[in-house]
């Protein structure tokens, strides 16, 4: 597990994003700041048009072959 910092430009990022939700732009665009593979979430809805890749759990679990 990683804690994002959200600075300024993360913010700005996330408020010009245009996406919907704008505390999933941030977590996003958080997650793209600091060079993650992917964002592991219960709830995808709000990251559609994410540029990382955006997992659930069970997921996870079958690229990890558990």
């Amino acid at each position: 597990m990683v804690i994002c910092p959200i600075d300024r430009a993360v913010l700005e990022s996330a408020f010009n994003s245009g996406l919907v939700d704008f505390e999933d732009a941030v977590q996003i665009f958080g997650a793209v700041a600091q060079g993650l593979d992917a964002i592991l979430t219960r709830d995808n809805k709000g990251f559609l048009s994410s540029p990382i890749p955006v997992l659930s759990i069970q997921e996870l679990l079958q690229q990890l072959g558990t």
